[in-house]
């Protein structure tokens, strides 16, 4: 027996009870077939329902974490959380699923079927794409290679919303064949074998959308609630915008409300004057980087000088030259432009503050990776480099302190 399928006559059905006709194994638990299930089985860009199913006469129960089909006329599966063996055929059970998941399906199915047909409508936009993840949902709209504007964008939303307010209708309309459904006017042919659904927004003899499809929906537009566009990417061509609807939607502008009014008064300005605010604020860290280079540069070629002065003689024993001025990169730049002009200095450049210790040798007489590797696990460090240069950092500035005085007194 096929699995008579609730959820396409009653999308608002949370349970039922039920018989199990068939019985798979799946990593050591029961998968189960029943002879009528609400459950809708992932496909179509919607995810499955979840939920749980009891055994009526032991009133144990388990979770179900998905379901799925392997044709649209066949049985619907349930992946449960019982150890194989749990069921047996003609076992008597209850199938409930999550009803705040299915409505946010619901809500987030219709919302989408009702932007592809505003993408359609008012741009000639072909949906080629479509996928409902945890944080939003997104849609491929292809235009020829041509990219919606913010302008089009905000007119998309607009519109959408305008028809979720004004309360439509959402009929579902099945047919025998494929043929057979072309008596409505659906926005994108997608010739199948079998029977057909189609699912309309609004009038049938004047539809807002209308458009083949097997997922559940609400009986009117107006349980959408809104629809938010969050973004929109170049994506092989086409548009790839995020969205979302519902609750979904409503909870993340709310978050994202808060956070605009928190960095707002961050910067002593309204929401509208924020993006000038962080405009100036960044021609402002420009400034300072600039700057920030040309003392850094000077800092350098003064510490050059002073570590020639100190180092012309220390060649190979090592000389230890210590900054917390410089980070690690500059150091290093600095150690190169210092051994280069050193033949056979081995030269150690120690930053306290990150417990960094750089390693520079411009002939190699000294192997700096081979040093490293060697001792650094002894103190607790890590790090490596080539035979010219190589970098440790430590737990501590006195465990660097201490590897820099082995590597010191050895030559």
């Amino acid at each position: 027996m096929v699995t008579k399928r609730i959820y396409q006559s009653d999308p608002y059905a949370a349970g039922n009870e039920a018989v199990v006709t068939a019985i798979r194994e799946k990593n050591g638990m029961d998968v189960i077939a029943c002879n009528e299930s609400v459950f809708y089985p992932e496909g179509g860009g919607q995810p499955s329902d979840t939920g749980s199913v009891s055994l009526i006469d032991s009133q144990k129960m388990f979770e179900i974490s998905r379901a799925f089909d392997e044709s649209l006329t066949g049985d619907v599966w349930h992946i449960t959380g019982a150890p194989a063996g749990t069921f047996s055929v003609g076992d008597r059970v209850l199938l409930s699923i999550d009803r705040d998941l299915r409505f946010r399906n619901m809500q987030r199915h219709c919302g989408e079927h009702m932007l592809s047909g505003t993408m359609d409508s008012l741009f000639g936009g072909v949906n080629k794409g479509f996928h409902m993840g945890d944080e939003y949902i997104t849609i491929d709209i292809d235009l020829g290679g041509r990219l919606l504007t913010d302008e089009e964008l905000d007119l998309a939303e607009h519109t959408v919303n305008e028809a979720i307010w004004a309360d439509l209708p959402v009929t579902v309309t099945w047919f025998d064949d494929y043929e057979s459904s072309l008596a409505l006017p659906v926005r994108k042919q997608v010739p199948h074998d079998g029977r057909v659904s189609v699912v309309t927004v609004g009038d049938l003899d004047d539809p807002y959308d209308c458009i083949a499809c097997c997922g559940t929906h609400p009986a009117r537009s107006s349980e959408v609630g809104l629809l938010a566009i969050y973004k929109r990417e170049p994506n092989k061509g086409m548009n790839r915008i995020f969205f979302d609807c519902g609750k979904a939607a409503l909870e993340k502008l709310s978050t994202d409300s808060k956070i605009l009014s928190e960095a707002a008064r961050r910067y002593s300005c309204s929401p509208s004057d924020l993006l000038s605010r962080l405009d100036a604020e960044a021609d402002n860290i420009s400034s300072l980087k600039a700057r920030l280079a040309e003392m850094t540069a000077y800092i350098k070629d003064a510490e050059k000088e002073k570590i020639l002065a100190s180092a012309v003689n220390a060649g190979a024993s090592g000389y230890v030259y210590s900054s917390d001025i410089l980070n690690a990169d500059d150091l290093l730049k600095l150690g190169f432009s210092v051994v280069n002009e050193v033949p056979g200095l081995f030269l150690i450049m120690r930053q306290p503050e990150s417990h960094t210790c750089l390693l520079l040798s411009s002939t190699g007489e000294r192997k700096c990776g081979a040093i490293v590797k060697e001792k650094v696990k002894s103190f607790g460090g890590k790090g490596g480099g080539r035979d010219d240069n190589a970098r440790a950092i430590f737990p501590s500035t006195a465990d660097m302190d201490a590897f820099i005085e082995e590597i010191t007194s050895q030559n």
